[in-house]
């Protein structure tokens, strides 16, 4: 249990801190990505920004539950998140939408997913024999 609360808490320091950074700086993380800036692309990375703020803020909360329904839910949700999230950035890199620090971006992606597959993975075992 000790390991999935800090799991929490890991992702919603790294989802709080970029989603600032998003909301605050978001036509520099484009220019990092090789978007092209416009006042359409850095709204839609101020919301992005709003949102990862949200998920990790939701993380910090539940951090301390010992409710596995609810444990569940926000690790399956954050699977499927990270699910698609990686398949986007994937593609996005690959049809060179975003530069090759899209790369970057992907491999977080993948880490946070084993993360995510991980947690739900020990979780039910645990839980499961309860």
């Amino acid at each position: 249990m000790e390991n999935l609360r800090r799991f929490f808490a890991v992702i919603a320091v790294i989802s709080v801190l970029n989603g600032i950074g998003l909301l605050l700086a978001p036509a520099a993380v484009l220019t990092t990505y090789g978007i092209e800036r416009g006042p359409g692309a850095e709204l839609g990375f101020r919301l992005l920004g709003l949102t990862l703020i949200e998920f990790g803020l939701i993380n910090w909360f539940v951090r301390n539950s010992s409710d596995w329904t609810a444990l569940r839910g926000l690790l399956l949700g954050g699977t499927l998140g990270y699910i698609l999230g990686l398949a986007v950035s994937t593609w996005a890199t690959l049809a060179h939408v975003m530069n090759p620090a899209g790369w970057v971006l992907v491999a977080t992606y993948a880490v946070l997913l084993l993360g995510y597959l991980y947690s739900l993975w020990a979780g039910t075992r645990k839980f499961a024999g309860k």
